[in-house]
């Protein structure tokens, strides 16, 4: 199916060969990018106007539970994705009405047709991140199935790829004045690199995360002050320790501590250890999550 939309009047329009009939009600469509490495990220669609040649994503199904979407996913009509097509008359739009002969009139639209791009990608498709929305303000996503329909449309459904949701909002009057600006400096850390750097600087964001956390929580609860120069293997152990007895937090910081080391090169090497992958640093990220979470910081 082809997909075309009138910027002026925001109308889109769609059919077998051309698009030519009415979507009504009006569908809820947004630009599209595959996301292949972190420079993609400065170059993201800025609208339809000036970045016509990007994808567009139709969303079909939401849930918001599951944080799933599912949808089709086009590409522009090309060389020119703007062009004069024969559509139906908006049974709604007065003018069309007017300007219409046996209901039928041109109209110029923004035309896509389904991405069979991404069908080239082959088994690598799944997987990919896929980011919904123009500079200003986008969303993060991950294809975890494509399907070509009938129709040769291209259906995916996507899971949300956010640290807000993962990441609990800290409740701030738990935490002491003279804390407050490096945890929650940390945690920004933490959310503006999730999903957008490479695992391995996510997973170092979550161990400086989890450091700093722990350790001015153990202060504010009496501990010595000089955990406050520690790093995240010692500040574990101390954790875990009485009177605290925070062993599952203590286990958590352990995953992150963990995970760090296979970011380097030698370490690699020597321990034969893999690569950070993106669910490593997911995991790093849910591990920050249920440390906020365990020692009572979370709202």
């Amino acid at each position: 199916m082809y997909i075309g939309l009138e910027s002026n009047s925001g109308h889109w329009y769609e059919g077998a060969n051309a698009p030519q009939f009415v979507i009504t009600p009006r569908p809820l469509i947004s630009q599209a990018k595959r996301i292949d490495c972190p420079a993609d990220w400065n170059n993201l669609p800025r609208g339809i106007d000036q970045t016509p040649f990007e994808w567009v994503f139709r969303e079909d199904a939401f849930d918001p539970v599951t944080r799933i979407r599912r949808g089709r996913l086009y590409e522009p009509y090309l060389p020119q994705p703007k062009r004069d097509w024969p559509v139906n008359a908006h049974p709604d739009d007065f003018d069309d009405k007017v300007k219409a002969a046996n209901n039928r009139l041109s109209k110029t639209l923004f035309t896509y047709l389904p991405c069979q791009s991404f069908l080239t990608l082959g088994q690598t498709a799944l997987g990919a991140t896929l980011v919904l929305g123009q500079d200003s303000s986008v969303s993060a996503w991950r294809v975890i199935q494509v399907e070509k329909v009938l129709g040769n449309d291209v259906m995916v459904t996507l899971k949300a790829l956010t640290a807000f949701g993962i990441v609990p909002m800290l409740d701030e009057t738990l935490v002491r004045e003279v804390d407050r600006h490096p945890v929650e400096r940390a945690l920004e850390r933490v959310v503006d690199s999730a999903f957008r750097e490479m695992p391995i600087s996510v997973v170092d964001h979550c161990r400086n995360a989890a450091t700093v956390i722990l350790s001015r929580w153990l202060v504010k609860e009496g501990a010595a002050t000089d955990l406050l120069t520690k790093d995240l293997g010692d500040v574990a152990k101390a954790v875990e320790r009485e009177p605290y007895k925070k062993v599952a937090a203590r286990n958590a910081a352990e995953v992150i501590r963990l995970l760090h080391p296979r970011g380097k090169a030698n370490e690699q090497e020597t321990k034969g250890l893999r690569i950070p992958v993106e669910e490593d640093a997911e995991l790093a990220i849910h591990a920050l999550g249920f440390i906020l979470r365990e020692i009572g910081w979370a709202k």
